[in-house]
């Protein structure tokens, strides 16, 4: 029997093969319902991030420069929403993205709004593709 996030894995898996070869980078979050307070919107996209930057040959200068300005800040601030979206943009437009969101019915209510605002913003700026 497949559980969804045996499912989940199976996509992910063809949508990385289906794009090999091709410069294109695939992102992916899966909501576990089990953390579902502990994943804010600022951890999912910088969790996309993350994911994104990876797929480059370099770190973007700008991305660089934004990550080091706000650790180096008091306390050492994490990145904010709106940091993350433009560090996003800027990924995606060195190299085709494919961003995969499953199980977002487990993301904690609040925080799905958030979420698909931000999704919404990048893709209205950027060549990405959703799923």
């Amino acid at each position: 029997m497949l559980t969804s996030r045996d499912v989940s894995s199976i996509v992910i898996d063809n949508l990385c093969n289906q794009t090999r070869g091709q410069n294109v980078t695939v992102a992916c979050f899966y909501f576990d319902f089990a953390a579902r307070n502990e994943q804010s919107p600022a951890g999912v996209l910088g969790s996309l991030l993350k994911q994104l930057v990876f797929g480059l040959e370099e770190i973007p200068e700008e991305v660089s420069e934004a990550y080091q300005e706000r650790r180096n800040a008091i306390g050492g601030q994490g990145l904010q929403i709106s940091d993350i979206l433009r560090m996003l943009q800027i990924t995606s437009s060195r190299k085709r993205a494919i961003i995969c969101i499953d199980a977002l019915d487990e993301c904690a209510t609040e925080h799905q709004i958030k979420v698909l605002d931000s999704l919404a913003q990048l893709l209205q700026q950027s060549p990405l593709e959703y799923l």
